[in-house]
């Protein structure tokens, strides 16, 4: 039985919801953990595929990428945001969310490049009003229930501001697959899955906002205007620019290419 782990957020609700349905007829283990564990999860064996943060596959070789899927956006994405009690050119600390990778090591390029700044970090289980006890901004991913923001802070999209730098959409997380366990069948399966949630986006978001107490209105455009589920070029060259940046700003310690599985 093949292993998948999955993000427990609203934007993975699409690929992984169909195992859950009376439609799915493959028979597999859906494992939910925030997307620092997932990492993990993979590097012990413990799950044989994840829609991992990305940057995960800049850390470890040995993951394989499934074509053509993602969980990206071009330009704001509403669930990735650094929340501020300064003028962002002016923080000197931040809190970063525990639950991420990807898009902790987004922030600090971005802070380091729009704004020329490079404050002190730490990390920090994602409470943003503990957060903001103790740095001047925090950054939270995955929380819609923030949408509105918060009184007196700063709100800084990361899917925005990357889009505003490079004119490129950013990719937050991929299938990715352990070398020794990835197959056609697995990336088959994963399509499929994508198939069936692509048809059901409207129905999938109405779901999970009353089981989560969301707006309708903000599920729904946030499944079916802000999330984009294909991994095609300009996903591909917001990826490797991403890449690149990680590793010119130290955050990655090697470059290696970035590979798909080929049956």
């Amino acid at each position: 039985m093949m292993r998948i782990g999955s993000v427990p957020y609203l934007n993975a609700k699409p690929m992984v919801d169909w195992f859950h349905s009376p439609e799915c007829d493959s028979p597999v283990e859906v494992v939910y953990a925030v997307p620092s564990r997932l990492a993990e999860m993979l590097r012990e064996g413990s799950v044989d595929v994840a829609n991992v943060s990305i940057f995960e596959m800049f850390q470890n070789p040995d993951l394989i990428l499934i074509p053509d899927l993602s969980i990206s956006a071009c330009g704001a994405v509403k669930s990735v945001r650094l929340f501020s009690k300064k003028p962002l050119h002016e923080i000197e600390s931040v809190a970063l969310d525990t639950s991420s990778l990807t898009s902790n090591a987004l922030l600090r390029i971005l802070l380091k490049e729009q704004f020329g700044i490079t404050p002190c970090y730490s990390h920090h289980t994602p409470d943003i009003y503990a957060m903001l006890e103790s740095h001047d901004a925090g950054l939270i991913i995955g929380d819609l229930k923030l949408f509105e923001g918060l009184p007196d802070t700063v709100v800084y999209d990361l899917g925005q501001a990357w889009y505003d730098l490079t004119g490129l959409p950013f990719v937050y997380a991929a299938w990715s697959a352990r070398r020794d366990r990835v197959s056609l069948e697995m990336c088959e399966t994963l399509h499929r899955a994508m198939g069936w949630g692509s048809q059901c986006l409207e129905t999938l978001a109405a779901h999970w906002a009353g089981r989560w107490n969301l707006p309708v209105e903000l599920a729904t455009d946030y499944l079916v205007n802000v999330m984009d589920y294909r991994l095609a070029e300009r996903q591909m060259a917001g990826l490797r620019l991403y890449q690149q940046k990680c590793f010119e700003q130290g955050l990655t310690g090697e470059l290696h290419p970035i590979e798909a599985f080929q049956p």
